[in-house]
């Protein structure tokens, strides 16, 4: 399945550095994580495949690694990840669902709100992402 152009497919296609990390208890309005040290970078490919890695760096320095490789399509105002292999293998055979918004040259990722496996509580999350030029 090639990518028509200017399809908003064709807007997904590059290589994404990550600016902004947003995590918020859904029952607090408390904001989560804002002393990790968070870097990554997503790559989306006109073959529909796609690749992720993010680093995250807790204050004491310990630190964990997202990584996952899947293939991508879209669903009305979801970037859907359908994931072949990941560093957790329980995502491994599923549907990541992702809201898009593209802003100027930004492009924000927001799971739907979830169980936090590391919090224990419900989150929403954001993840912003900007064009990688050249």
């Amino acid at each position: 399945m090639a990518v028509k152009p200017g399809s908003i497919d064709e807007k997904f296609l590059g290589t994404w550095r990550m600016v902004g990390v947003e995590r918020i208890e859904v029952e607090t309005g408390k904001r989560l994580d804002e002393d990790l040290v968070q870097t990554g970078y997503i790559s989306y490919t006109p073959d529909h495949r796609m690749m992720v890695i993010i680093s995250h760096v807790k204050p004491d320095g310990h630190e964990e690694i997202t990584c996952y490789a899947a293939k991508w399509h879209i669903e009305g105002e979801a970037v859907i990840h359908s994931i072949d292999i990941a560093i957790r293998q329980p995502w491994v055979n599923t549907r990541q669902v992702r809201n898009f918004n593209f802003t100027g040259n930004r492009l924000t990722l927001t799971p739907p709100v979830s169980e936090d496996y590391v919090h224990k509580s419900v989150t929403r999350r954001s993840l912003t992402w900007e064009k990688v030029e050249g």
